[in-house]
């Protein structure tokens, strides 16, 4: 199509492009995009703390096997990682017994029928747990202040431990904010043992 004599129209004319208008554009979408790239490692410590707590939710903690009870409140993971369980305080592992022996340096038999209590908490929380593949949940603070992992603790069969060992009477209950999911059973377990006077709460 003729625009005038032999003169193409708009239509037909072929597309041109500004060459410095277009390298103009690609210098600027190059400095935008090493903003952005050098604020991102600004701020990567930060973002990979945000993604900790989700890294923390994966399958690895539903179904990990635990190595060793440490004391009823700690135990130690197949990872070689520490968990304290939430909400409660235990007794401390029982030490180990003093050995009396005689003249001639053989044992003297211990005839005291009585068990510690320590040592009566601690072959629960182990009976219970040591060797057995448990489902750890987290609450709105994985980790206390030194670092070690908290959590919820799940047996085989579905029975809380944290729960457990409070309706016992092997530990106090320490709730502490923001970790209070579930609180009310800690609780109510908690005031059973006392009701009941089991354990620590039989001196009441």
């Amino acid at each position: 199509m003729l625009d005038g004599p032999g003169r193409p129209t708009s239509d037909d004319r072929p597309l041109t492009i500004d060459v410095v208008q277009f390298y103009r554009i690609g210098a600027n979408m190059r400095a935008f995009l090493f903003l952005i790239i050098f604020l991102s490692l600004e701020h990567l410590p930060i973002c990979f703390a945000d993604l900790n707590p989700l890294l923390e939710r994966t399958t690895k903690y539903s179904n990990i096997k635990v190595e060793r009870v440490l004391s009823v409140d700690t135990i130690l993971l197949e990872n070689d990682e520490k968990v304290k369980l939430i909400g409660i305080h235990g007794l401390r592992p029982p030490k180990a017994p003093d050995v009396n022996r005689d003249e001639r340096g053989r044992i003297i038999p211990d005839n005291d029928p009585t068990t510690p209590l320590e040592l009566e908490a601690f072959r629960f929380a182990k009976d219970h747990a040591e060797g057995k593949a448990v489902r750890l949940e987290f609450d709105a603070e994985k980790r206390d202040d030194g670092n070690v992992l908290t959590a919820y603790v799940f047996l085989p069969d579905g029975t809380m431990l944290n729960e457990e060992v409070l309706r016992q009477g092997y530990a106090e209950l320490k709730l502490r904010m923001p970790n209070m999911k579930y609180a009310e059973r800690l609780r109510k377990a908690y005031q059973e043992a006392r009701r009941e006077m089991r354990g620590m709460q039989g001196n009441w």
